[in-house]
């Protein structure tokens, strides 16, 4: 974490299905100056009885007085905006409250992604793209090995971001599968061509994997 800050890298993402991982990031993190990164992290619909605590719990797993972007984690279902209403809402009395400073979804499975363009709540969109459709969505509710239809999740990507929702790229190397250099260079140029990805989460285990993305990233955007 410390060599990725070190190399530039402002934005870090975890979640609260993630065991431990918020923790140690907050480890990570600890002594750095909070305005010079921001924070997301996932919200677990196992948790939706008590919102609020919970909210206050991930802030703390953190230790983070506030959260740059709180998703609700791995919807699945067409109906997840009209199910998780109430919650919708308790995300937005924290927004009102500074608590955390922007909302939204991360989303598995066309069903769902279907309904993004035009949702207004959506601050921010985290979905699964990638030239060749590796763990991306597909018209299943769970998550298969059948190659996601990349035309229509990039259909679906430009009408969100131009509906200035903020989006997040995820899945870039195919959750590891990709694993020459090559294959990895080219998702990342896929995906920062089509101008409508505004940041993207990638996880790493090395520092060389890190600075490999960095590169992948600077050729990206500057080819």
């Amino acid at each position: 974490m410390r060599h990725a800050y070190d190399r530039g890298v402002r934005f870090f993402e975890t979640a609260d299905s993630y065991r431990g991982m918020p923790q140690m990031l907050a480890t990570a993190l600890k002594g750095i100056p909070r305005d010079s990164y921001r924070l997301m992290t996932k919200f677990s619909l196992r948790d939706t009885a008590n919102p609020k605590a919970t909210i206050d719990r991930l802030r703390a797993d953190l230790g983070a007085d506030y959260v740059d972007i709180l998703l609700i984690h791995c919807v699945r279902s067409p109906g997840w905006a009209q199910e998780q209403e109430r919650l919708r809402d308790e995300f937005s009395e924290a927004k009102a409250k500074k608590v955390l400073l922007a909302h939204g979804a991360s989303c598995h499975g066309l069903q769902p992604l279907r309904t993004f363009p035009g949702n207004r709540w959506l601050d921010v969109a985290l979905m699964r793209v990638n030239p060749v459709g590796t763990k991306m969505d597909t018209m299943s509710t769970r998550d298969t090995d059948d190659p996601g239809d990349v035309k229509e999740v990039v259909t679906h990507i430009k009408a969100i971001h131009g509906q200035r929702t903020g989006v997040l790229g995820m899945k870039l190397i195919g959750e590891g599968q990709f694993t020459n250099t090559e294959q990895r260079a080219a998702s990342f140029r896929f995906v920062m061509g089509l101008g409508s990805v505004d940041a993207v989460t990638v996880g790493f285990r090395s520092p060389a994997e890190i600075d490999e993305a960095i590169e992948n990233m600077d050729r990206a955007l500057n080819s």
